[in-house]
């Protein structure tokens, strides 16, 4: 390698120069909002934590003041505790929030399905008595998808623990679940026998238009467009 010679020099000063303000310049840019002034830091930090609950680990998270109104959160399905972490980020101030994993889901035990029943009585089952080991007397239910039949049947089994309910996209009755569901009905009561026909049902097309399509309308040029009156559009 040849050695820079004296007329090189301030050119490559000059250049030097040019890449230092640019990477200052990036680093400020980069710099997380709150050191930018705008944003306030998280006044409640959410935790990250863990439960003995019939013997599984129940994981959830936890953020706001305990003595604030407690508000508990069910996931839905593919899901986890982690889908409600832009809420913790903007209502821990004003609730104590707890959201926890189902067993089989997030990073909560996955018992064996052989001893451990992947039924909506026995998931209720275990969230209620989630709540009983963190000493929640009371509360509001926020139920999204599964979190509704999770949801609903901890409320009939405990009605004076439910200060209110908010549901969100979730099916209270089972007409609601519509025809897409005789085919994941049948895999229930014999996996094997309906396997193949519960991986055609669950990525057909019908399936797809079925669960997507009452949430979007046509415009006037053709495309789909969320519908107003949709809630699971927002």
């Amino acid at each position: 390698m040849q050695p820079f010679s004296s007329s090189r020099w301030p050119r490559f000063l000059q250049v030097s120069r040019m890449v230092l303000v640019v990477s200052i310049t990036l680093t400020i840019f980069q710099l997380p909002a709150h050191a930018q002034g705008r944003e306030r830091p998280v006044k409640h930090p959410t935790f990250y934590r863990a439960i003995q609950v019939d013997g599984l680990s129940i994981f959830y998270r936890e953020a706001g003041p305990k003595d604030a109104p407690p508000l508990l959160l069910l996931h839905g399905l593919p899901s986890s505790s982690r889908m409600f972490e832009p809420l913790f980020t903007q209502l821990s101030d004003h609730y104590h929030l707890i959201a926890p994993d189902y067993p089989g889901f997030g990073h909560s035990d996955s018992p064996d399905p052989k001893k451990f029943p992947y039924t909506f009585d026995h998931i209720a089952e275990t969230m209620n008595r989630f709540t009983e080991a963190l000493g929640l007397s009371s509360y509001t239910l926020y139920m999204q998808d599964y979190g509704g039949p999770v949801g609903f049947r901890m409320a009939l089994t405990h009605q004076d623990r439910i200060e209110a309910l908010i549901v969100q996209n979730a099916v209270a009755h089972n007409e609601g679940l519509g025809t897409i569901w005789k085919t994941r009905r049948a895999f229930w009561a014999a996996r094997a026998a309906n396997e193949s026909a519960l991986r055609t049902n669950l990525l057909s097309l019908a399936t797809t238009r079925t669960t997507i399509e009452p949430m979007w309308t046509r415009t006037r040029n053709g495309r789909l467009g969320c519908a107003r009156s949709s809630l699971a559009c927002w």
